[in-house]
């Protein structure tokens, strides 16, 4: 059996100094987790969000009408995340990144700790990577998970994300190979 993949999956580091101790990390990656499950299973139940998917999904989706779909996304996503008693600026924070997400086909696929919090994203196109780079590099993804640290643990650490070039360098040719020839693996 071949399996063909089309989409690549890309490690953000999330870095603070001083250093998180291991279970406010762990309390952090929880609660990311759980914002965003939040978050996704609204996407299945609200039928306004279940409809603003299916427009994405009709493939002629211009540039301004994605920006507001991602808008009205962002404004379901917060007005559910302080229904449930989330917190205004993590609400905010969280409900932004999601419906960036949303809109770019950017999908959260863990977390885990290393020698930082290491949050793994799945791209589902070359504009989607790009997405998620200018994501980071513009603080976007700093700001909320600053937001989200400082609002967790009783210190208010200076937090840096990152994704190492070598990765995203990885990532990319490997979207670029599948818009070509794709990239298959052979299960036994």
């Amino acid at each position: 059996m071949l399996i063909y993949a089309a989409a690549a999956v890309v490690p953000m580091h999330v870095v603070t100094r001083p250093p998180l101790e291991p279970a406010a990390e762990e309390k952090v990656m929880a609660e990311v987790t759980e914002l965003e499950k939040l978050i996704e299973q609204h996407k299945q139940e609200s039928d306004v969000v279940i409809e603003r998917m299916r427009r994405l999904n009709d493939g002629d989706v211009g540039d301004y009408e994605r920006k507001t779909i991602k808008r009205r996304l962002s404004h379901e996503f917060h007005s559910i995340l302080l229904q449930l008693g989330v917190p205004e600026g993590v609400a905010f924070r969280v409900a932004s990144m999601c419906a960036r997400h949303t809109v770019s086909g950017i999908h959260p696929e863990g977390t885990r700790r290393a020698e930082s919090i290491v949050r793994y994203f799945r791209c589902d196109s070359v504009r989607a990577l790009y997405e998620l780079d200018e994501m980071i590099t513009s603080g976007f993804m700093c700001a909320a998970f600053t937001e989200i640290i400082h609002s967790l643990t009783s210190s208010t650490p200076t937090v840096y994300v990152y994704v190492k070039p070598d990765d995203f360098d990885f990532v990319l040719s490997s979207l670029n190979s599948l818009q070509d020839t794709g990239l298959f693996w052979e299960l036994k």
